[in-house]
């Protein structure tokens, strides 16, 4: 739901989610709105990259002006990432 409001943001997902239904809308609505978007292997891993001892499916990581430019290497690197199959 948050993928309608941002204009501006990197989606993150992680590959090990089942059923894979809860997520897989979410590549095409990236696609359509020219959203950077990756996958990560694991759920564990997602999850303590933003700071949770929680699995997480799916992060959405939007600009702020503390670290404008670390967002913005981002932006670059997932963006050059080859889209998957």
């Amino acid at each position: 739901m948050l993928v309608f409001v941002c204009v501006f943001s990197i989606v993150v997902m992680a590959g090990d989610t089942l059923p894979i239904d809860v997520y897989c809308h979410l590549p095409v609505m990236c696609e359509d709105r020219n959203l950077p978007y990756a996958y990560i292997p694991s759920k564990m891993d997602l999850g303590a990259s933003a700071g949770s001892k929680r699995p997480t499916c799916v992060i959405l990581i939007k600009p702020h002006q503390d670290y404008q430019q670390a967002y913005n290497e981002c932006v670059e690197e997932v963006s050059a990432l080859p889209k998957p199959l």
